[in-house]
């Protein structure tokens, strides 16, 4: 096993201060609005996963699982979760996958059809890279209270950000919403122990309303 909390903990306390300890997987999300209203259903459940099915079945304007202005779906860090019994197994394979078999590697079904599309989430920033007062690369996390006060994400619990352009604006405690292209990919410590699964290139952020 190559889950490495230790280096997601030196990057929160880098930007949040103070010490911290392995949370439990069950923490209630304090940006968890959206994962509230759509409690339950799969990511595949909208247009099977495609926003211009979607929209071309007139689910956009009724829907909650599609942003009624972009069209794009609205990820949950409840979509993102994977079985607990297969976490360390599966971000291992990531980095490692000459080491596991297929059947080992597979993401869950509808966390493997994110890959790669435009998608919308909610979570809280926590700065990696800074250029002036501009953000450029940063932790999205689902609960500030676990990062910030004494826990640590798992890695299916945050995701590695990179911001075009500019880069973005610091919102210091408070939820935004990030648009921009998901990746199931494997994040390392730097000493070949795995910490993350998910990127994103994101062309915006801004304030949850």
């Amino acid at each position: 096993m190559k889950h490495a909390p230790g280096f997601c903990c030196c990057l929160i306390l880098a930007a949040c201060g103070g010490e911290a300890e392995q949370g439990p997987r069950d923490l209630p999300f304090a940006g968890g609005r959206l994962d509230g209203a759509l409690d339950g259903v799969s990511v595949g459940a909208v247009g099977e996963g495609s926003p211009a099915a979607a929209t071309q079945a007139g689910s956009s304007k009724s829907d909650p699982r599609i942003d009624k202005e972009t069209g794009l779906p609205l990820v949950t860090w409840n979509d993102l979760r994977l079985p607990d019994e297969r976490v360390d197994d599966l971000v291992d394979a990531l980095l490692y996958p000459e080491s596991y078999s297929e059947d080992e590697k597979a993401f869950p079904g509808h966390i493997a059809e994110l890959d790669g599309q435009e998608v919308i989430i909610e979570g809280f920033m926590i700065p990696l890279t800074w250029e002036g007062e501009r953000v450029l690369n940063f932790m999205l996390v689902g609960d500030i209270m676990a990062c910030c006060f004494g826990g640590v994400p798992e890695p299916d619990a945050w995701i590695d950000v990179k911001m075009s352009g500019e880069g973005a604006e610091y919102f210091v405690q408070l939820p935004i919403l990030v648009r921009g292209v998901i990746q199931i990919e494997g994040l390392d410590d730097g000493t070949g122990y795995a910490a993350g699964c998910y990127t994103m290139k994101a062309t915006s952020s801004e304030l949850s309303e």
